[in-house]
């Protein structure tokens, strides 16, 4: 489709998709429920919650959408869903040339492209590289969590709550395309945008007889995979927009004492955040950090984000690994180290430094061999600590943020030349860290024990 300020739209295309919503259940009292996060169809059914099918369109490339909803056991035929929305949305111009949809609705309806052929609209399947037909989708998806907020009603609530839906999702079209109603966009899109709704109506059939046309499957709520584990959810009244929404549950201070003038210090759970910088200065991957203690990459993200806990053992084994300590000065978690780290990002950096040298209690420099060349690819730190081991930091060379150490490690002592030998060391120690997640500690512990008379005697000093 090609769009431009001179010419009109040479094909007019819209996107089809069929999905459950993520968003909006429906409740045998509460009506319409609309959910903060996502929750998997099965914790859904826990809270009497019924799924609900989103049909919706959008013009390729414009912010013109229409949807309606049917409860997941009672579908709607999409070859009436179709002539509806053509028929109703005046944002859509009617029926498009070109109706493009994902490879997953074309298996579940056949027949779709030939009722198509017959009314002039061609049916194209969006190809697994397609980025556009997925965008619109995940647009649809989003608006409608605030959907409920948009216009407020009091019959979202049974016997007429699905009926109340469909006419809200109705009228935030018909909102969106007024005149008066698009300061959000820019002067182009708002542009494109007059000129798409200046092209005459193309007129759509009406809709054929039959039963449904399509068969639902799991590819509806393909998107339950990217959902991270479950936690306690309770309905929650808004005094807002009046309606009852299911919301993650706070977690209450187990130890407040509402007598007490002040409320008991508790430990503050920092491990998270400790493993997400360390993760990103580690020589391995996140996926072979994951992979060693026998959890997905995908677990490993929700934990580093805090979405969601690990597994007990799994934990301690991934805070073993990581050198992750409780420090009982403070009770909190640290990390300990030793550790052989790279340079990638400079917030991760600094932070884990910071952790490891207790708030920079260092005197970190970079070595170079007295004699000879130095490693070509990377430069190397050496964070002097006092009275604890030392570690070791590869920067690449060439990069930004091997020119920013200096201001990233506090009390950076620039650069010192070191025998040959201890430089070879620390090259090949570097090298036989890199094996795997595991090996990084038990390389700098024995290079730390090899040197241990330096940094307990505090006479680790450049040569």
């Amino acid at each position: 489709m090609i769009l431009n300020r001179q010419t009109p739209f040479s094909q007019r295309e819209h996107h089809f998709y069929v999905v459950i919503a993520k968003y909006l259940f429906l409740h045998a009292e509460h009506g319409i429920v609309p959910v903060g996060e996502p929750l998997r169809l099965k914790e859904a059914q826990r809270y009497g919650l019924r799924p609900l099918i989103l049909y919706g369109l959008t013009v390729a490339g414009l912010p013109i959408r229409w949807m309606t909803f049917a409860p997941l056991d009672q579908p709607r035929a999409v070859r009436g869903v179709l002539p509806e929305a053509w028929r109703k949305a005046a944002g859509l111009r009617g029926r498009p040339d070109i109706l493009r949809i994902g490879r997953h609705l074309a298996a579940a309806c056949p027949g779709l492209a030939g009722d198509m052929s017959k009314i002039g609209v061609h049916v194209e399947v969006a190809d697994s590289k397609e980025k556009s037909l997925p965008g619109s989708l995940r647009s649809a998806q989003d608006s409608c969590r605030w959907l409920p907020r948009q216009h407020i009603r009091s019959d979202w609530a049974p016997p007429g709550a699905m009926q109340a839906l469909c006419r809200d999702a109705q009228k935030e079209h018909d909102f969106d395309v007024r005149e008066d109603h698009r300061g959000l966009h820019s002067r182009e899109v708002n542009d494109r945008i007059r000129q798409w709704l200046a092209l005459p109506m193309h007129a759509p059939a009406p809709a054929p007889e039959g039963g449904l046309d399509w068969e639902p499957g799991p590819w509806l709520s393909s998107w339950e995979a990217s959902l991270p584990p479950d936690g306690a959810r309770s309905f929650s009244f808004d005094e807002f927009d009046g309606r009852i929404w299911l919301m993650i549950d706070e977690e209450a201070p187990e130890d407040f004492d509402a007598d007490e003038e002040y409320q008991v210090y508790r430990r503050y759970d920092n491990a998270a955040e400790i493993a997400k910088n360390l993760v990103a200065c580690w020589p391995n991957p996140p996926a072979e950090i994951a992979g060693h203690v026998g959890i997905t990459l995908r677990a490993l993200q929700w934990f580093t984000s805090e979405t969601a806990p690990l597994d007990t053992n799994v934990r301690h084994a991934l805070e073993d690994v990581l050198g992750i300590e409780l420090d009982d000065r403070f009770d909190v978690y640290r990390a300990a180290g030793p550790y052989i780290l790279m340079a990638r990002k400079p917030g991760a950096v600094r932070e884990v430094y910071e952790s490891l040298s207790h708030g920079g209690d260092a005197c970190p420099f970079e070595i170079v061999p007295r004699r000879g060349a130095a490693d070509p690819s990377w430069r190397y730190v050496l964070i002097n600590m006092y009275d604890e081991s030392p570690s070791i930091l590869m920067a690449p060379r060439g990069e930004k943020i091997t020119e920013r150490l200096p201001e990233l490690l506090l009390n950076y002592d620039g650069i010192h030349p070191v025998a040959s030998e201890l430089y070879r060391d620390v090259v090949s120690t570097c090298a036989r860290a890199c094996c795997d997640p595991a090996a990084n500690g038990r390389e700098m512990k024995e290079f730390a024990r090899r040197y241990e008379k330096r940094w307990k005697e505090r006479t680790w000093q450049p040569e």
